[in-house]
């Protein structure tokens, strides 16, 4: 797992994902731009205001996240993990970021949400 100490972008990136895992979207948000763009299986959000409501009505089902492995660089990072929620006990998640003056302008999301049993 890359050194978050040497990765402008894995920095914000780790600073939001342990806040999000947490339950803790006020500061998640703290490292987020508000013309953010958010793109996962269940479509694209724009917006802080969207990505935290969004992520706020997530939180009740979220019990914890495992990091895989992270990686960054000047703009951009990327995270695997295992996300944890009551309804399924483990999927395997990844974000890429993408930070522009040390907030998060561009989040991709990637996991099965078949598992979450949407169609």
């Amino acid at each position: 797992m890359s050194n978050t100490t040497t990765s402008p972008a894995l920095q914000v990136a780790m600073a939001y994902y342990e806040a999000w895992r947490n339950r803790d979207h006020a500061t998640a948000m703290k490292v987020v731009a508000d013309n953010v763009v958010s793109e996962t299986p269940f479509g694209t959000v724009e917006g802080a205001a969207a990505l935290h409501k969004g992520e706020s009505e997530f939180a009740h089902i979220l019990t914890g996240a495992t990091l895989v492995s992270a990686f960054g660089d000047e703009n951009t990072a990327l995270l695997m993990y295992y996300t944890h929620t009551q309804p399924v006990p483990s999927v395997l998640s990844s974000k890429h970021f993408t930070v522009e003056n040390g907030k998060i302008i561009g989040l991709k999301g990637v996991f099965d949400k078949t598992a979450f049993g949407a169609q």
